[in-house]
């Protein structure tokens, strides 16, 4: 069983993806995560503390995950290929995460130069991945920022709409959108 701070997280991950931010309450979060209400409050000091929390952690996981046997100085289908399967894999796993996502962004918690800051700190290496593909005249002159978008950002959505049950794919779809994300950063 994860420790008690990791279901607090998780606890109030699920809450918000399923409930939304007016949906979930410390009471909410203790009840789910089974534990007392002031257990909470040895961990984060109020409801706005651990929502952040959630947030910066899941994208720490999320970073280490999606570059798990990635070599980012090296850009090549290849590396591309684990890259985006990593990401889908992460997002299929793990639904609430990108639910929680949509709605931390859609909150007044979100801010703009905060979530810069966790995005250079926590995807510097997938930023430079395409860096170094567009320095090597492998990917389109575009920001590296706007290439992992096309590469990437795509899985997002996708995902959603495969967990709602909007889109069935099997592995032949699953290499083709593979494919079509690759052509879609190569330069041309």
């Amino acid at each position: 069983m994860p420790d008690k701070r990791e279901r607090i997280l998780a606890a109030a991950e699920t809450l918000i993806a399923h409930c939304g931010f007016q949906g979930m309450s410390m009471q909410l979060v203790a009840k789910q995560a089974n534990v007392a209400t002031g257990t909470i409050y040895r961990y984060f000091a109020d409801k706005e503390t651990l929502l952040r929390c959630v947030h910066e952690e899941r994208l720490l996981e999320v970073s280490a995950t999606i570059l798990h046997n990635v070599n980012t100085t090296e850009p090549s289908h290849a590396q591309f290929r684990q890259l985006w399967l990593n990401t889908l894999h992460y997002l299929q796993a793990n639904p609430d995460s990108l639910c929680y996502r949509i709605q931390y962004e859609a909150s007044p918690l979100f801010d703009r130069e905060e979530e810069r800051q966790m995005s250079e700190r926590y995807f510097k290496p997938v930023f430079e991945f395409f860096e170094h593909g567009r320095d090597a005249g492998l990917f389109r002159d575009m920001p590296a920022e706007l290439l992992g978008f096309l590469a990437l950002e795509n899985l997002m959505l996708l995902s959603q709409k495969c967990t709602k049950g909007c889109i069935e794919l099997d592995d032949y779809l699953y290499q083709q959108l593979l494919d079509a994300s690759w052509n879609a950063i190569l330069k041309r």
